[in-house]
């Protein structure tokens, strides 16, 4: 038995020195073309869903976060702006889980399938959307120079998505 331990550790540690250099190959750093990806991705989500009733919106701009930020995460340089992003993402998750009109029935856009709120609850909704996009910008601004050399863009897309709200 204590042999199969130690060659269960001995392959555990071979495997985990071997798939290093694999994820570390496949992880891109700060580059313009992962910023312009990212920005695209955002921005093509936002222009999806300009095309949905003011109900959906908020649920479709979640949707919008949720594939930018699978995008993002391919540079774990951009890990900060990853992490601004996924709160907005869950911040909305949680806010149209509480508040989903579950007479309106779901559409699909951009791939995905997005809930309705409530009329009532889309005034708090959008102040909240505000507020998290600000401190996400406001994160992604605050980083080192290179950090925001490379975050600005995205910073400016999610600031220009409130047009979307108003």
């Amino acid at each position: 038995m204590g042999m199969f331990k130690l060659l269960r550790g001995a392959l555990v540690g071979v495997a985990v020195m071997l798939a290093h250099p694999v994820v570390a190959e496949d992880d891109f750093g700060f580059s313009d073309q992962q910023t312009k990806r990212t920005v695209d991705t955002f921005t093509y989500g936002v222009e999806q869903c300009a095309t949905v009733d003011v109900v959906f919106r908020i649920d479709c701009l979640r949707q919008t976060y949720s594939q930018t930020v699978r995008v993002i995460s391919k540079a774990s340089v951009y890990w900060e702006a990853e992490v601004a992003l996924t709160r907005v993402n869950r911040g909305l998750y949680s806010y149209v889980r509480a508040n989903t009109d579950d007479n309106i029935s779901r559409v699909r856009v951009n791939g995905g399938r997005i809930k309705a709120l409530t009329d009532a609850s889309i005034p708090q909704a959008t102040a909240l959307y505000f507020d998290a996009v600000d401190k996400a910008a406001a994160v992604m601004r605050g980083g080192s120079p290179s950090e925001t050399r490379y975050f600005e863009p995205i910073a400016e897309a999610i600031l220009a998505s409130k047009a979307l709200l108003q």
